[in-house]
C-alpha cells in the first residue's frame, strides 16, 4: 500500500462514526505578493480552528487552484476532501492533503496529545553527532542553517535547476547516495510527489530520518511505520493573526508554531481516540 493510500485509510478508519467539523474556510495564496514573500501554501481551516496547509508549486496547481469555486470545495465533506490525496489529480491531492493535515490537527488535539512544541526546524536531528547528512530537496533556509556544521552534505533534488547551485554541498538526483548519511533530513514536498516511499527505501536502517514541513501536519503513523523517527509540522496557534498575512504573503511569524512528534514517545492515534472514548 502506498503512503498517500495509508494516511487516507487510516484517518477514514479512525474518523468513523465521529463528529468531524466541516471546512469554513480556504486559503488561495495571493496572485500578487511584495518583494521576498512566499506565496508556496495553501491552507484549509476547520470549523474549530484546526489548519492543514498544502503546497501549491507543482504541476500548475496554483492557477487551476484560483479558478476554482471555494463554495464548492467548503461545501465538500471532509472525508470526501480527503479521498483526493490518494488520486492522480495534482488539485485533488493539494486539497486532499490539506484537509488530510487539517483533520489530523483536530484528531490530536481532542485525543489530548500534547505536541513538543519547538522553534528546532531540523526535527531533532543530531547534528553535533553527525558525518554525513542528506537533505531531499533543496530548502535554503536548512541549508543555510546546517552551514555552521562541519558535515557533509548531500541534496536529493529531482529539479535540474538546482544541479548547478555553488555551496558546501552536493547536487544530485540519485536517490540511493542516502545510503551514505546518517541523518536525513526530508522536506514535506514529499507527500505531494508521491516520492517519500522511494526515499525512505534508499535510507540507511541505522539513519536518524526526519520529515519536516507545514505539509507534514498529518497523523505520523504510517510515517514512523516506514521508518522516520520524528516528524515536524506546523500548527496554528492565532488563526485570526494568521488569516491576513496569508493574504498579504507576509510571514505567519507568532500566528503559527513548529511542533514535533518522535516516534518513542508517540501512543498512536487508535491508542489515544481509544483513551477519550473510555472516559
Amino acid at each position: 500500500m502506498t503512503l498517500s493510500s495509508s494516511l487516507v485509510e487510516l484517518i477514514t478508519t479512525v474518523s468513523h462514526d465521529r463528529e468531524l467539523p466541516p471546512v469554513v474556510h480556504l486559503h488561495r495564496p495571493p496572485q500578487v505578493v511584495p518583494a521576498g514573500q512566499h506565496k508556496k501554501f495553501g491552507m484549509i481551516m476547520l470549523a474549530d480552528g484546526s489548519c492543514g496547509f498544502f503546497y501549491t508549486r507543482f504541476d500548475n496547481i496554483l492557477s487551476r487552484l484560483m479558478a476554482c469555486d471555494p463554495a464548492q470545495i467548503l461545501s465538500t465533506p471532509i472525508l470526501d476532501l480527503i479521498a483526493g490525496y490518494d488520486s492522480d489529480d495534482p488539485l485533488a491531492k493539494a486539497l486532499g492533503l490539506g484537509a488530510l493535515n487539517a483533520l489530523s490537527q483536530h484528531l490530536l488535539r481532542i485525543g489530548g496529545f500534547t505536541l513538543d512544541l519547538t522553534s528546532d526546524p531540523l526535527g531533532q536531528s543530531r547534528l553535533e553527532q553527525a558525518e554525513h547528512v542528506g537533505m531531499v530537496g533543496f530548502f535554503r533556509p536548512l541549508i543555510d542553517r546546517l552551514a555552521s556544521h562541519s558535515v557533509s552534505l548531500t541534496i536529493i533534488e529531482k529539479d535540474p535547476q538546482f544541479f548547478d547551485r555553488a555551496g558546501k554541498f552536493s547536487v544530485t538526483a540519485d536517490t540511493t547516495r542516502l545510503i551514505d548519511c546518517d541523518q536525513i533530513l526530508i522536506t514535506g514536498s514529499t507527500l505531494m510527489n508521491d516520492t517519500l516511499d522511494e526515499v525512505l527505501a534508499c535510507c540507511n536502517p541505522a539513519a536518524h530520518i526526519a520529515l519536516i514541513g507545514p505539509t507534514a501536519s498529518c497523523l505520523p503513523d504510517p510515517l514512523f511505520e516506514r521508518g522516520v523517527d520524528v516528524v515536524g509540522g506546523t500548527t496554528v496557534v492565532e488563526s485570526g493573526h494568521l488569516l491576513p498575512r496569508l493574504e498579504t504573503g507576509q510571514p505567519w511569524a507568532n500566528s503559527t508554531v513548529k511542533y514535533c512528534i518522535c516516534q518513542k514517545h508517540y501512543p498512536g492515534i487508535n491508542t489515544l481516540l481509544h483513551s477519550i472514548s473510555e472516559q
